[in-house]
């Protein structure tokens, strides 16, 4: 599965241990303006940060720039920032999948047409796969509600799917 994903969602899932995991089993293309973003955490040495940047290194991650036509079409019908409008830009016109947390970023695929996951829709995903444990998916929906910014209905509903 191709997955075009932002800064949010990669950092999310490098805190609770499964980038590397979704990395390896997709494609995942993230626009340069992201990766940017994600770097600048290694400042602060965050270890996220360091772990995209082995990624990148390693050419795990497809780092690709939108036109500036189609984000130029884009910003006219909705206001996003630089990562999340890159994100839509590069999956406008195309069957990838977004991978994002951000609200604007989700209603602007809803707008498009454009298919999405979160975070947590990931670890769903990876326990029904098998990927990872039901102790691991438990533990996982558990951290995004320490480091995200989900509902409680969210985090209840994702602990749900978890049997």
């Amino acid at each position: 599965m191709t997955i075009i994903a932002d800064a949010t969602a990669l950092i999310l899932l490098a805190k609770i241990t499964l980038l590397e995991t979704f990395i390896d089993r997709n494609k995942v293309i993230i626009p340069e303006t992201v990766l940017k973003e994600v770097l600048k955490g290694k400042e602060k040495n965050r270890i996220d940060s360091m772990l995209l940047e082995k990624l990148s290194n390693e050419r795990k991650l497809n780092i690709q720039t939108p036109s500036e036509q189609t984000k130029i079409n884009i910003k006219k019908l909705i206001n996003l920032k630089k990562g999340e409008l890159d994100v839509i830009s590069l999956a406008y016109k195309t069957n990838n999948i977004i991978l994002s947390d951000d609200k604007k970023c989700i209603n602007a695929a809803k707008v498009f047409g454009i298919s999405f996951i979160t975070t947590p829709d990931v670890v769903i995903i990876m326990y029904n796969k098998k990927v990872i444990t039901k102790n691991k998916a438990i533990l996982s929906i558990d951290k995004l509600e320490e480091y995200g910014w989900y509902s409680k209905d969210i985090i209840k509903n994702h602990r749900r799917k978890i049997k």
